[in-house]
């Protein structure tokens, strides 16, 4: 007799993979693959963290009322138009069953991040990619790839995992370009990293629009990856669909009290930001002249390849940086980037390490 199993309508997608073995030295590992911060969360934030675990017994509010509010009055934004969720990933989930169904068209960007295309294929749409140029997302072509099924465009700016930025009035342009009927995501995760006037300017493109959705997290340069609070910007009218399909809890109290004093504690991330920022440069600046280049990036994290080297030498340079360093990196599998990899920006020592491990493997192998 056969055995049957229940049906499963979703089948797995690739992913990329990261070393897991044990390091050969027995060196400590550096995670440099996930675009984390490499910093703990500061005395202010812990103290509210273990404040919170003392009360773990007590759900956290649903509704996420303080953050909102304070994320409201930090940006200049009405609170009613906030929601949080558990990370950004969950309100990409929630956004996309709100608005695509099978038959519906979302479009992204070449080497859009991932999860969009994961969330394309929970919902049963049809994902439809548009030509970059550059490693960038190219408004033009995004333009003439809508259609009269397209219902969601997603576009991370900066991007992941190219980390390119573009202009706030190449955004302009497409969000003016497309139907009113279709919605316009623009995520950014990374925003902190290409200034707040940057971001702030984005936020503007909401005011008296009914089809564009900000999103936010604290997970990149509030160093909260592991808390899991992202949040949306968005017109009123979306909110009790995003609060139908969101989890009614699904933010905890501890990310809930992390976040606040995160806010209140804005200077350390400040500070943190500018640190990442001046090391992405000095480590682009010093990888180029050994021939390993970068793309422009406006995030916390360099995509980079060696200059007329192809995926085997890229592939031999993730392995010997965990090998030699126990750094590990991210392997750059999208189809068109096999000859890429991709790492955050560490702490100078973390940095420096990496850049002697390059130096280091450039040498032995020629």
């Amino acid at each position: 007799m056969t055995e049957e199993r229940p049906r499963a309508y979703l089948e797995p997608m690739t992913v990329r993979g990261r070393i897991a073995r044990p390091q050969r030295k027995g060196l400590p590992v550096i995670g440099m693959g996930y675009n984390e911060l490499p910093y703990g969360p500061s005395p202010h934030v812990m103290a509210a963290i273990e404040a919170a675990a003392r009360d773990g017994n007590r759900y956290g509010p649903p509704g996420c009322d303080a953050v909102r509010e304070a994320l409201g009055e930090v940006h200049g934004l009405d609170p009613e138009a906030i929601i949080c969720g558990n990370g950004s990933e969950e309100l990409i989930d929630v956004i996309a069953r709100n608005f695509a169904r099978a038959g519906d068209e979302v479009l992204i960007p070449e080497f859009g991040y991932i999860q969009f295309a994961m969330t394309a294929r929970r919902v049963g749409a049809t994902l439809v990619k548009a030509p970059e140029s550059r490693f960038t997302t190219d408004i033009d072509a995004m333009l003439a790839a809508v259609t009269p099924r397209t219902r969601l465009i997603f576009v991370a700016n900066p991007n992941n995992p190219t980390g390119t930025l573009v202009p706030v009035a190449e955004l302009e342009r497409l969000v003016e370009g497309v139907p009113p009927s279709v919605v316009v995501v623009l995520d950014l995760a990374y925003g902190e990293f290409s200034g707040a006037g940057y971001c702030a300017a984005v936020h503007r493109l909401v005011e008296g629009r009914e089809n564009l959705i900000v999103l936010r997290t604290f997970s990149k340069a509030f160093g909260l990856a592991g808390m899991r609070l992202g949040w949306a910007h968005a017109p009123e009218w979306m909110m009790p669909g995003f609060y139908a399909a969101r989890g009614m809890g699904s933010v905890n109290r501890m990310a809930q009290m992390a976040s606040l004093a995160a806010i209140e504690d804005r200077a350390t991330m400040e500070a943190r930001v500018a640190e990442i920022v001046s090391e992405r440069d000095r480590v682009a600046g010093v990888l180029a002249q050994k021939g390993v280049r970068s793309c422009v990036s406006g995030t916390n994290f360099l995509m980079a390849g060696i200059e007329n080297g192809g995926p085997e030498q890229v592939e031999a340079l993730v392995e010997w940086l965990f090998d030699e360093g126990g750094i590990v990196v991210n392997r750059t599998r999208e189809a068109g980037l096999e000859r890429f990899f991709r790492f955050s920006l560490g702490t100078p020592e973390q940095n420096d390490l990496l850049i002697s491990c390059v130096t280091s493997f450039l040498e032995t192998r020629g």
